[in-house]
């Protein structure tokens, strides 16, 4: 694990998909990030070791496409219609309960919320920025 985060965050990846379902990775990342919030907003640290790389309105999550294609343990689901979702096959990681309940209170939030309602909340938090250091906070 890199100098930032004190979860790894793939084990969040991993996490959220075993308790949420079947996700697409923009869902899911979002989760991450909302958790990522709170955390920031308790510690003013990081939650993970995510890479967050912004864009106009909007961030996408560095380096996640190539480990969920070489592990076995992540299906891609296409549907008929629709962007389709990554399921995770295997047991569920092992989290501290203290890390753990920002994960299951953002999937919790998430699960009322659209994806575009999800993506404001994060990208109109007012510690959004912070989600982009990659070094751990001061004071």
């Amino acid at each position: 694990m890199s100098s930032v985060g004190v979860l790894e965050g793939f084990d969040a990846f991993r996490y959220v998909l075993s308790k949420a379902g079947c996700l697409h990775p923009f869902r899911a990342s979002r989760i991450i990030a909302l958790a990522e919030l709170r955390y920031i907003e308790e510690t003013n640290e990081r939650l993970t070791n995510l890479i967050y790389v912004e864009g106009p309105g909007a961030f996408y999550v560095e380096g996640l496409k190539e480990p969920v294609e070489e592990d076995p343990c992540f299906k891609r689901r296409k549907p008929e219609k629709g962007h389709g979702c990554i399921e995770y096959l295997c047991s569920e990681p092992s989290i501290r309960e203290n890390l753990r309940r920002y994960l299951d209170q953002a999937i919790m939030v998430a699960s009322q919320l659209d994806d575009r309602a999800l993506n404001e909340m994060v990208v109109k938090h007012p510690l959004y920025k912070k989600l982009f250091s990659r070094t751990i906070m001061s004071g």
